[in-house]
């Protein structure tokens, strides 16, 4: 349906041309400053219609270049832009590794002391005893 709507409005216009065309066939002067032109009217139309599109169409392109290499410029950037971030992501995930590497090495070897001193201190602790019971030492391993 769209490519009939299209075909249709192409023949109309065509048409529309046709007419245009014919209702301006009368001779036109055209002076360029160092010689003078006779051509139909219609022609001349055309010539300055033609002449337009190629300007616009040169002023178009210029533009589109100059915008593709705006473009290209703008995804390197923003490729760079990301590669710095994740390099930098990678960099702090790394010191905060390091970081809580470290603080479970400090938290084991205090873990380490706390068990040192928890011993030494149940090894010294002296012996209780109560009437008619066995001697008993305080220890962690009996309360268990």
């Amino acid at each position: 349906m769209k490519k009939q709507t299209r075909f249709i409005l192409v023949l109309v216009l065509a048409l529309v041309v046709v007419i245009f065309a014919l209702l301006n066939v009368a001779p036109t002067i055209i002076s360029f400053g160092f010689t003078k032109v006779k051509l139909p009217l219609i022609v001349v139309l055309l010539l300055t219609l033609i002449l337009g599109a190629l300007i616009a169409l040169l002023l178009s392109t210029s533009s589109s270049f100059s915008a593709k290499k705006q473009k290209k410029a703008s995804e390197q950037e923003l490729n760079a832009l990301k590669q710095n971030q994740q390099a930098a992501i990678d960099e702090a995930v790394s010191a905060a590794q390091e970081s809580a590497a470290a603080q479970l090495v400090a938290k084991d070897t205090e873990i380490s002391e706390l068990k040192a001193k928890l011993t030494a201190a149940t090894a010294t602790k002296p012996v209780t005893t109560t009437s008619g019971d066995k001697p008993k030492h305080s220890s962690t391993s009996e309360q268990n």
